[in-house]
Parts: C-alpha cells; structure tokens; sequence
C-alpha cells in the first residue's frame, strides 16, 4: 500500500499529523500519499485556509 504523507511514520518518529497539528486540521486530503504529494514542485498539497503566521512557519519547518 502507499505510504500516506500525513498518517503514517514515514519523516521522523511520528506522523506528521501528530507533527504539524495545525497543518493536519486544515488540509484538504488528509489521506494524501507521499508519492502524489512529491509528485510536483510547488508540493501537490492544498490547505482549507491560507497559510499564514504560525501556520506558514511550521510549513517552512517542515
């Protein structure tokens, strides 16, 4: 099966839901793969509001 980018251990010791949990609350697919989000630059990632102030720093972050 593929390896979803926010649900399973894949970048560290967690998942990065658990990671980035302001991030998680407001992404559109939550059970994104890490191939399809990989797949292109900028990332193939959209969010349900825009990123900004401590939102924006912890998708720099990560």
């Amino acid at each position: 099966t593929a390896t979803r980018f926010w649900e399973d251990t894949w970048l560290g010791e967690t998942p990065l839901a658990l990671q980035y949990p302001s991030l998680y609350n407001i992404v559109q697919r939550r059970d994104a793969n890490v191939a399809t989000v990989m797949q292109s630059i900028p990332l193939n990632i959209q969010f349900r509001r825009t990123l900004v102030g401590t939102r924006w720093e912890a998708w720099l972050h990560l």
